[in-house]
């Protein structure tokens, strides 16, 4: 399929659709995350054809060389440019800032636990205002059709624990950037030979969070994950997650993309995580085979798309995605 989408194309139909996107009954609602990925296209899963060129804490890489990136750059599954695509809210919350020139429109939603998502380069029309309610998979915008040159269309995507805070978007922000006093998007960055790490100023591994919040108190029964369009075609199989010490490798499972397994159980890694590179993204899935067997597989896998300067990857590619529906 061709993957640079319009948004003459798309929002109409998004926009009318974005209010009949829930699951249809309550066994249904029971078993839908909390939390999911906040970018999609019709008709697929949630992330299904995309990539995230530039992770959190990971090197800014040809963009921004010598700085951390705070959030994620998701791009098409070749890495290349996503207008059109649709953006959604990673959980239910409350549309606190609409506006500024990122270039496009930024969405910021305040969450429960005072946790904030961010969501960048939108276009202009968005489909929420401030003030808005928002359920998880509600529709904010579409990406925005890039002219500035500068990189491809994309969405910024980050998640924090700030609104505003003084040392980023303050009078007299720490290291001098930034979009003006108490403007809420913040840079998107931080310097690499900076003594904090962006954990330390609230900024949070967004992969992290959407899988250690989807289901708190387990999965349900009835969750699937689906083979994305970027798997490998076949991945390893292990005992418990294969980063653990008593890990045994227990065999190989090939891969076909729009393949569904039952979700079994969910490990990641810490949301505030203080590791840097595409190396620190840690989440696993214990699947249950046709067979009858079960395994733990890895779910999110740093790629060599992008690298930054001491050669450690910058892009993450996503194997496994929850069967979650763009709309």
């Amino acid at each position: 399929m061709a993957h640079r989408l319009t948004r003459r194309g798309l929002v109409g139909a998004m926009l009318a659709t974005a209010l009949t996107s829930r699951l249809p009954d309550a066994e249904a609602q029971t078993a839908s995350p909390v939390f999911t990925y906040p970018v999609g296209l019709p008709g697929r899963v949630l992330g299904d054809g995309f990539l995230v060129r530039h992770g959190y804490a990971t090197e800014n890489t040809w963009y921004l060389p010598g700085y951390w990136h705070a959030g994620e750059d998701w791009y098409t599954a070749e890495g290349g440019d996503a207008a059109g695509a649709g953006v959604y809210a990673a959980a239910a919350g409350e549309v606190v800032f609409a506006g500024s020139e990122y270039p496009g429109r930024v969405v910021i939603v305040r969450h429960a636990d005072g946790l904030y998502s961010m969501y960048g380069h939108l276009d202009y029309g968005l489909a929420v205002v401030v003030g808005d309610g928002v359920e998880r998979g509600q529709l904010l915008g579409t990406i925005l059709a890039r002219t500035d040159g500068r990189a491809p269309s994309h969405l910024h995507f980050e998640m924090r624990t700030f609104l505003t805070t003084l040392e980023v978007n303050g009078e007299a922000p720490r290291y001098g950037f930034g979009c003006g006093f108490d403007c809420p998007p913040g840079p998107g960055y931080w310097p690499i030979d900076a003594p904090e790490h962006p954990a330390a100023m609230g900024w949070r591994n967004p992969t992290h969070v959407i899988n250690r919040r989807a289901w708190a108190e387990g999965v349900p029964a009835g969750m699937e994950v689906v083979v994305s369009e970027g798997a490998p075609p076949g991945t390893s199989l292990w005992t418990a997650p294969g980063d653990v010490a008593d890990a045994e490798l227990a065999g190989d499972v090939a891969l076909r993309a729009g393949d569904r397994y039952p979700l079994l159980a969910v490990d990641a890694g810490a949301e505030d995580t203080t590791g840097t590179s595409a190396e620190a993204y840690r989440v696993w899935y214990r699947i249950a085979l046709p067979d009858g067997g079960e395994g733990w597989v890895r779910a999110v896998t740093p790629v060599a798309n992008d690298t930054g300067s001491d050669g450690r990857s910058s892009s993450v590619r996503f194997d496994f995605l929850p069967a979650v529906m763009a709309d």
